[in-house]
């Protein structure tokens, strides 16, 4: 397939045409229960460490992405990723998200994303299965043996997620201390929970001191 050229701009403002444009697909692309609210959206895009990232095809938003670095951590979620639905299946996730991996704002730190789960038997495992093997064709890899527990971002439960995790030069193995850091910055920064959720006691109290990453 060939390779597409996407240009990768931060819209800053809600203000901004391309967040209209981010606003639909967003809106199209993510289920009820993982989404926030557009009031949210607004409030998030002034916070400095959040990234609201489109990609541009031809000067045309084809998608987005949007990013929160971690304070005081070496890690940063890509909580929101999709594309078009009218651009899927020709290559301009892959374009986009590998030159968002490469931006010098997260060139030295670890990426998280939370993908849906493919672990139980369900309508749409394959489809979820499909989603977790576009990450790691692109370097992605899943922590091992992590239940997360994606804490509710609406009135509906959001689905079950599982974790990968990406940089440059990705480790075998995460220690759990580390791992446990980074959850306590999910809860705090993303779904504004206590640092000690008991959540969090939960998805670690079992994993090993090193955490492999398959």
């Amino acid at each position: 397939m060939q390779s597409k050229e996407i240009d990768v701009c931060r819209v800053e403002s809600a203000r901004e045409a391309a967040f209209d444009r981010l606003v639909e697909i967003y809106t199209e692309a993510i289920t009820p229960g993982g989404r926030k609210s557009l009031e949210r959206l607004a409030g998030m895009i002034l916070e400095p460490s959040y990234f609201f990232l489109v990609g541009l095809e031809s000067e045309r938003v084809v998608g987005f992405a949007i990013v929160r670095a971690f304070d005081g951590s070496d890690a940063a979620l890509l909580e929101y990723f999709a594309v078009a639905r009218d651009s899927r299946n020709c290559g301009i996730g892959s374009a986009l998200l590998r030159q968002i991996m490469h931006l010098d704002a997260f060139s030295s730190r670890f990426l998280l994303a939370e993908v849906d789960s493919d672990k139980r038997l369900s309508a749409d495992q394959a489809e979820c299965s499909r989603r977790k093997q576009f990450y790691r064709r692109l370097g992605w890899k899943e922590i091992d043996q992590l239940d997360y527990i994606m804490p509710p971002v609406s009135s509906t439960l959001p689905p079950e997620m599982d974790m990968l995790v990406y940089s440059r030069a990705l480790p075998a193995r995460i220690e759990q201390e580390h791992l446990r850091h980074w959850l306590e910055c999910c809860y705090v920064e993303i779904y504004n929970q206590s640092a000690n959720d008991p959540r969090i006691e939960t998805m670690t109290e079992s994993l090993p001191v090193q955490v492999q990453l398959i």
